[in-house]
């Protein structure tokens, strides 16, 4: 009976199989052809990220992955609050600068970037490894960016809006107006190169957390593919040194 019933279940199985064939073949790969190739996007004002329709990081970026593929777009920039609002409203194909420590505005998105934040404190003191280690303290956070509420809504935790520059928030640190600043990896660096403060350290192997940014588009097929051909060209840029040229400061 034993083999019977294997043998009964190896034939069910084989004509799933092939009747999944078909159906696999029938689904369209993503290509260009695919994709919708002019795309409307609202960018939220963010820092130097995104500071107008011609100046900032990511719109430096959006004008280079155009030039590299058949994509094509219109930018307009406004508060990010508004342009979130467009964007769920459904008035633009696409909206940046979206990062996981928002409001899920979409499951499409090209991922730019993963910045890991890092918490400074004056020398001499223990570095925070984790959020919870920043209860009972002041910590400070750049003003322009989004934080998780796992952070800014934890009555334990101070948190102080700073200035927009990680050297102005560094300041505000060494002069002891705040336990903690918390200030992006890109940031960092540019801190470390310029040595413009003295006096305040980070754990360089324990980020406290690691913010993702990326483009969201609107959750339809063709954008669906556009998303899929940008993210390709991305890496690409990922792998060629190019993206990275962009994004450090």
């Amino acid at each position: 009976m034993n083999a019977w019933y294997a043998w009964i279940w190896s034939m069910v199985m084989a004509g799933s199989a092939v009747t999944a064939r078909p159906a696999m073949a029938h689904m369209p790969a993503c290509s260009w052809d695919t994709s919708q190739t002019h795309i409307s996007i609202v960018g939220g004002v963010l820092g130097n990220l995104v500071e107008s329709p011609t100046e900032g990081t990511y719109v430096k970026l959006l004008a280079e992955l155009s030039a590299r593929t058949p994509m094509r777009y219109d930018l307009e920039v406004h508060s990010d609050k508004r342009a979130q609002r467009h964007f769920i409203d459904k008035h633009y194909d696409a909206y940046l600068v979206w990062s996981n420590f928002d409001p899920n505005l979409s499951d499409v998105r090209v991922k730019i970037s993963g910045r890991p934040i890092y918490a400074f404190v004056q020398e001499g003191r223990e570095v925070p490894r984790t959020i919870g280690d920043l209860e009972g303290l002041t910590v400070g956070l750049p003003f322009v960016y989004s934080f998780p509420k796992v952070l800014t809504d934890n009555p334990a935790i101070h948190t102080m809006r700073l200035a927009e520059t990680a050297a102005s928030n560094l300041d505000a640190l060494s002069r002891g107006r705040v336990d903690v600043a918390l200030v992006a990896s890109g940031d960092a660096l540019a801190f470390i190169r310029d040595k413009k403060v003295s006096g305040v350290v980070y754990d360089q192997d324990h980020p406290i957390m690691t913010k993702e940014t990326a483009l969201v588009l609107q959750d339809h097929e063709a954008l669906r593919c556009t998303a899929v051909m940008l993210q390709r060209e991305v890496e690409a840029m990922r792998a060629d040194g190019s993206l990275d040229r962009i994004l450090t400061p």
